[in-house]
Parts: C-alpha cells; sequence; structure tokens
C-alpha cells in the first residue's frame, strides 16, 4: 500500500503533528507513506488533513479526509456536496460522527478515529503529607506508617513529613522505594510552601486533631484524617475518614485503583493504534474499490433533501 498524506497547513502546526505521526508509525507497519501539501496520483490512498482544503477531486484508489471543528454552514456544505468524491470521512469523535449522519451525511460514509497522545507525560505520584512531632509515649502511632508503605505503591505515592522523630522511619519508608521529603526542624515559610503542595493531608492519631488538618483544608487539600475532635466541627473538612492502619492502606489503595481507571480512559489512545486503525480502514476501502463496490450517495444531487436536518445540526453548534 503507497500512502499519501496531504496535510495542507504544512508539519508544523498541530494537524502536521497528526501528519508526522501518522507517517512515522505507518512507516514503522511497513506502509510507504509520504507527507506533502498536494496529493498525487500515484498512491492507493490519499488521506487528507483536514477536511476543509480537500478539493473535492479523486486523485487515487481511495480518498479519506480527516474531519474536525465542522463549526459552520459552508463547512456542512462542503462535507455533503462531496460525499460522491470521498471514500471515508474520518472524525476525531463517535459524537461528531452521530452528529453529521443526523446533519446529511449518508452513515457509510463516515467513521471515528479517537485522537492519540505521545506516551511521554505520566501521572505524578500523589504527595501526601504529615505535619507532627512524635512523642515517647508513642501517641502519634508513628510505626502505623511503615505497615501503610508496605502495603500501597511507591510508584502513586510520595510523601512530605515535617516534625521531629521521623529520622528512622523515613529512612525506612526510603529503603522500600518511597519519595520522601523530610524536614525535622519546624520553619513556618517551608510549612505554608509544604502545604500547599500537598495532595492529601494524613493525621491517624487519636488526640483531639492536627492544626496541619486546618490548614490543610484552608489550602484546598484533600484529607485523610481520624474523625475526631475540631475535624469533626470541620463540616465537610474530612475526605476521607480512617481509624487504622487498614483504613489508610483501603483508602490509599482506592486512591490509586480510580487513577488507574482514570488515566486507562486513554492508555489506548497511542499513535501506534491511531496508524493501525487508518490501515485497517484503507485495507477495507481498497478492497471494496478492487471489487468495483463503490458507494455513491443517491440523494447527493438533491442537497436541499438535508436542508432540515443541517438546521438541527447547526442549532446544536449554536447552543455551545
Amino acid at each position: 500500500m503507497k500512502v499519501r498524506i496531504v496535510c495542507y497547513e504544512g508539519e508544523q502546526w498541530i494537524l502536521g503533528k497528526f501528519a508526522r505521526k501518522l507517517n512515522e508509525n505507518l512507516s514503522l507497519l511497513g506502509v510507504d507513506c509520504s507527507i506533502g501539501q498536494e496529493p498525487t496520483a500515484d498512491a492507493d490512498v490519499n488521506h487528507h488533513i483536514i477536511y476543509i482544503d480537500f478539493k473535492g477531486k479523486r486523485n487515487s484508489k481511495v480518498e479519506t479526509l480527516m474531519i474536525t471543528h465542522v463549526d459552520n454552514t459552508m463547512k456542512l456544505s462542503q462535507l455533503i456536496a462531496q460525499q460522491n468524491v470521498y471514500d471515508k470521512g474520518v472524525c476525531m469523535s463517535r459524537e461528531t460522527m452521530d452528529k453529521l449522519q443526523k446533519a446529511g451525511i449518508e452513515p457509510t460514509k463516515l467513521t471515528f478515529i479517537n485522537p492519540a497522545h505521545d506516551e511521554h507525560i505520566k501521572p505524578r505520584k500523589l504527595t501526601i503529607g504529615i505535619t507532627s512531632k512524635t512523642h515517647t509515649d508513642g501517641r502519634k502511632k508513628e510505626e502505623t506508617l511503615i505497615t501503610v508503605c508496605k502495603n500501597i505503591s511507591n510508584e502513586d505515592f510520595a510523601f512530605k513529613i515535617m516534625g521531629s522523630g521521623w529520622t528512622e522511619i523515613t529512612t525506612e519508608m526510603r529503603t522500600m522505594g518511597f519519595d520522601v521529603d523530610y524536614f525535622e526542624e519546624f520553619d513556618y515559610d517551608t510549612y505554608v510552601d509544604l502545604i500547599r503542595n500537598l495532595d492529601y493531608y494524613l493525621y491517624f492519631s487519636f488526640d483531639e486533631g492536627s492544626m496541619g488538618f486546618v490548614d490543610a483544608v484552608a489550602a484546598g487539600v484533600k484529607t485523610i484524617v481520624s474523625p475526631q475532635g475540631y475535624h469533626l466541627d470541620a463540616q465537610n473538612a474530612i475526605t476521607h475518614a480512617v481509624n487504622n492502619g487498614e483504613d489508610i492502606i483501603s483508602t490509599l489503595n482506592n486512591i490509586s485503583r480510580q487513577r488507574a481507571i482514570y488515566t486507562g480512559s486513554v492508555s489506548d489512545w497511542t499513535w501506534k493504534q491511531y496508524a493501525e486503525k487508518h490501515l485497517a480502514l484503507w485495507t477495507e476501502l481498497l478492497s471494496h474499490n478492487e471489487r468495483g463496490e463503490i458507494n455513491t450517495p443517491a440523494a447527493i444531487h438533491n442537497p436541499l433533501q438535508y436542508l432540515y436536518r443541517t438546521k438541527s445540526f447547526l442549532k446544536n453548534i449554536i447552543k455551545r
């Protein structure tokens, strides 16, 4: 298969990135692929990025269009009028595909392939803060933190701790692979900066409450704390109530799972998959072409037939 990616704006801007990434990954799949600002007649496929500059002329066996930002009547009318020329319009989302179908484009002329990401941006570790010193009577239950760390992921969480008495605890946490910023001496400016940059404030002792909790809530930081004392008086301020180490472990692991579900929403939206889906589409279209199965919408010669649906489509745009 020989593919020409027609990128009308060149390779410098966002559409150019789509062209470059598609070209790179198709080449890795063994496709003879090139990028240019004009279609070529010797390609099996001309893929136009994007549809706006498509001249409505068939140059190769298969002509496909990348479709996004159909936001006025002129653009919609162009897509409707050119249905007898292009083989498939590739939308970036199912929603756009569905709306364009309702607006008058034949369903057989549309598909969608979600955009991709570079896979370089990974979620940062969630920072958990503790701001209290330990005591010889063990009232802060500092050993609980070791048990917690043995049962959560060091890939998901990091710690910032301020207060004396945590040296041995933090040393052991680091041996388990956790990132720990430890400030043994209290410094107000450092403390303020620490609180503001937390994702969660942690306190698991039962001695009426932690002043760090109050500051964390004031800073908009979520809390994982014991339900006691003035913690309870701050209505809606306890994000996660915990009574023991098991509660903390369960809470943190649940936070990890929820984030994994969230990031997993686009985990397979890779440029490799983006290229594979285009390749599968073109393979199918070329097969139809070879069998003489050309799909020309019967109603394309009467665009007024679609006027009502076009108006409905534009009303949806205006509402946005």
